[in-house]
């Protein structure tokens, strides 16, 4: 096992050949950006040419990826993504979780604007990419030096990321399926009562579950907004 908890040996990706990749990100304009910078590499010779396909939200992704089984070599990650609450996929973190717990032979290269550290750490170990990038660091040199490097089956990070690898912290703020849909259902303000009849939770247990949630978040003070908004803020929901 490598640190990244994958197989060596001949499970290993490296003398796969880059056909395809899936650009998950619900910003268009970025989507477009990313695929044209992949198109000129591969005609430049920097990288295979490839098909890029764009999926916009996490519903169509999950579409593509599980309903419709298409085969992708790589997946470009955001994280940021609207909810896509029928299937428990609360940003682009949960998706990427789903295609490691699947065991799918695709390769995740995660790009991300978040910048919390405790949130960037629990997606390296979640979501275990085999590339990441913060975009506030991307460009062209970056972004293609990271599909290179994966190609070779080596991990590449943005300079953020390998700052992180480097540290000794061992927090995390690990979110259970549950607490998320707590926060997506507060987001959309719905009231504790609801939230109980919801979850099959008493009251009491939803206040409790609150609670919880702004100690885990580091909300010392605040009302649900407060809780929601950070949550926001790191990408959960």
């Amino acid at each position: 096992m490598d640190y990244r908890g994958r197989r060596k040996g001949k499970d290993c990706l490296t003398e796969r050949a880059l056909q395809s990749i899936l650009i998950v990100e619900d910003h268009q304009l970025s989507c477009q950006g990313f695929e044209l910078i992949v198109e000129q590499a591969g005609c430049r010779g920097a990288i295979p040419k490839v098909t890029v396909q764009q999926a916009h939200s996490l519903k169509k992704a999950y579409q593509l990826l599980f309903k419709e089984a298409v085969h992708f070599d790589m997946v470009v990650l955001d994280i940021c993504m609207p909810a896509y609450p029928e299937k428990n996929l609360y940003s682009g973190e949960d998706l990427g979780r789903l295609i490691v717990e699947k065991q799918l032979k695709t390769r995740i290269l995660v790009m991300t604007s978040l910048t919390d550290k405790l949130r960037l750490e629990e997606i390296l170990h979640t979501v275990k990419p085999h590339g990441f990038l913060v975009k506030g660091e991307v460009d062209e040199y970056h972004l293609i030096g990271a599909i290179q490097h994966i190609l070779k089956n080596q991990p590449y990070y943005s300079p953020t990321i390998g700052k992180i690898l480097r540290g000794e912290s061992n927090a995390e703020v690990y979110l259970s399926t549950d607490e998320k849909k707590l926060l997506y259902l507060l987001s959309k303000g719905i009231r504790n009562k609801e939230i109980g009849e919801h979850l099959c939770w008493s009251l009491s247990k939803v206040e409790k579950r609150k609670r919880v949630m702004h100690k885990k978040l580091g909300i010392e003070k605040g009302n649900t907004m407060a809780l929601v908004n950070r949550a926001k803020e790191l990408g959960i929901i």
